[in-house]
């Protein structure tokens, strides 16, 4: 079972060197990918050293697609893998080989993406927090940063050869990148009617609860039962707090 192409997303963020982003264009066209996302690239990535890199393989960057912020680059992504070399860490990156078969199996039934940072500082720790897994590549101790396109080169030619154990066991579809994104949000409000963040540090505490959410890999199901019990707790604080609102609902016996 390989990884399935149509799945897989291969992200950049803030790529500088327009010979790197043709490049990846190109690689990824040598393994039978196609899809390539930018985010805040240069204005023009699509120029002459970008399209002599690309050689063969300028419809992939053509077709690029182009967002501000990696959150919106991730809003239909079940699965986001986060690469670093060690730098800025929000946790401890886990070796490529060791997840490498449960995210071929994962992007069966789920949209995975593979995202990198630029060419100086790599993802900041911000962008990893937003990812659900964090990796490094087997590189040499002594010298860990791969240049971005050898890096993604090397993701792309294991995703299009890799072959799992047989497994009956599909992993179920997971909640697209938005709805993570609406779950926390409404966290954020429940945290706030609680005075949880007058405690404590409310980004960071944010930061840490989308970590633990997202190490849990929930399924969809599992996501529209946490968001729904968030939704009621949120109801319940609201009638608490309006008991007039709730006499008058419809349906309420009267008090008189």
């Amino acid at each position: 079972m390989k990884a399935r192409a149509e799945n897989l997303v291969f992200i950049l963020v803030r790529p500088t060197y327009l010979g790197n982003i043709g490049s990846i264009a190109r690689v990824l066209k040598n393994f039978g990918h196609s899809q390539l996302r930018l985010v805040d690239p240069p204005r023009n990535y699509k120029d002459s050293e970008a399209r002599r890199m690309s050689a063969g393989a300028f419809d992939i960057l053509k077709q690029a697609q182009v967002y501000e912020s990696l959150s919106d680059a991730l809003k239909d992504v079940s699965i986001a893998i986060g690469t670093t070399a060690g730098h800025h860490r929000a946790r401890t990156p886990e070796p490529f080989c060791r997840i490498k078969d449960e995210i071929v199996l994962g992007s069966h039934t789920n949209r995975v993406a593979w995202v990198f940072g630029d060419e100086r500082n790599g993802l900041s720790k911000e962008e990893l927090q937003r990812c659900h897994r964090t990796v490094t590549l087997p590189v040499c101790s002594d010298f860990p940063s791969l240049n971005v396109a050898q890096a993604v080169g090397l993701i792309a030619y294991e995703m299009s050869n890799s072959e799992p154990p047989a497994s009956d066991e599909q992993r179920q579809p997971g909640p697209r990148g938005d709805q993570d994104d609406e779950l926390i949000s409404q966290l954020d409000d429940l945290l706030d009617r609680l005075e949880f963040t007058r405690t404590y540090n409310r980004q960071v505490v944010l930061n840490e609860l989308r970590s633990l959410y997202q190490r849990m890999s929930p399924t969809q199901r599992e996501h529209d039962l946490l968001r729904e019990v968030i939704r009621r707790v949120r109801t319940r604080l609201d009638d608490t707090a309006n008991p007039e609102h709730d006499r008058c609902a419809p349906g309420h016996p009267s008090t008189a």
